[in-house]
């Protein structure tokens, strides 16, 4: 088959198992399409996708092992993309084997450092294998780049905003994963004062997928000033969010047994940072500090 054939019969692949039940039929035609592009075609993230939706297609089916090869496959195609060690690792996880799945892990928070979600599932790993020495030092990781996306996007210097909109509104969507009290007030503060509607916006959005209780008010006290009509509509659909499921806000995702430690750890990264990276610049108008917030 050509590559443009392969290309499509994964397409037709995964539109059919996407829309069919799996019968014995629909599954072993599948699956034998699925492993000729995984064998057959040039491009390693074709192959690599084929190969984690037979492991998705194996794992359904409860045959543990051949998914966790499938995904091992999928990784080694591509080991530059962090999704692919993140199904791996989950996967692993979910099966007990703590010392690889943690191993993956690292792999995911290395490949995209600002994946906040990706350090607390390690943090996570490291309590349920019972590695509370070291868990320490990956919620310390996470709390420090928790607070550089915070910084990213309230950071001035001079009167002008340090970073772009459209950093600012990225580091709005990495900081979604932290819905503590401390990132709220942040992100309270951003969204009263940044002068730019994508950035308002994309807060709106992420408070509404949030859905803090602590949100609610201060949207509608927003929402009463705002004039630019997208900034507006995601407040109304924050504020509908909110009221139709919330959620209290809390302290924050580091388990309260090893937060001390957690908190000496972030200090001593924090200060390794600043010693490698040399004087950071002013933040007059930044955020108010979060972390006597969230205690």
């Amino acid at each position: 088959m050509t590559q443009e054939e392969l290309e499509a019969l994964y397409r037709s692949s995964k539109e059919r198992v996407d829309a069919e039940a799996l019968s014995k039929e629909v599954f072993d035609q599948a699956v034998a399409d699925l492993r000729r592009v995984a064998e057959e075609a040039e491009d390693a993230h074709l192959r690599a996708n084929a190969s984690l939706l037979l492991g998705a297609l194996h794992d359904e089916r409860g045959d543990r092992r051949s998914a966790l090869s499938f995904y091992r496959q999928a990784k080694e195609l591509v080991p530059d993309d962090a999704s692919t060690h993140a199904v791996l690792a989950m996967t692993l996880a979910e099966n007990g084997d703590w010392e690889e799945a943690i191993a993956e892990q690292f792999l995911v928070v290395e490949l995209a450092p600002d994946d906040l979600t990706g350090w607390l599932l390690l943090g996570e790993m490291h309590i349920k294998a019972g590695k509370l020495d070291e868990a320490p030092k990956v919620y310390g990781a996470y709390e420090l780049r928790r607070h550089g996306l915070l910084e990213g996007l309230t950071a001035k210097q001079d009167g002008a905003y340090v970073k772009d909109e459209e950093h600012r509104a990225g580091c709005v969507e990495a900081l979604a994963p932290a819905a503590d009290n401390g990132t709220a007030m942040a992100l309270m503060f951003a969204l009263e004062n940044d002068p730019a509607p994508v950035v308002r916006e994309r807060l709106a959005l992420v408070m509404g997928d949030q859905r803090l209780t602590g949100y609610l008010e201060h949207l509608k006290k927003r929402l009463a000033v705002e004039s630019d009509p997208k900034v507006q509509e995601a407040m109304k659909w924050a504020i509908e969010e909110i009221e139709r499921d919330p959620v209290e806000t809390n302290p924050g995702a580091v388990p309260e047994e090893i937060r001390a430690a957690v908190e000496a750890e972030e200090k001593a990264l924090a200060a390794q940072q600043d010693q490698e990276e040399g004087s950071k610049p002013d933040t007059d108008g930044a955020a108010p500090a979060d972390k006597d917030a969230a205690d």
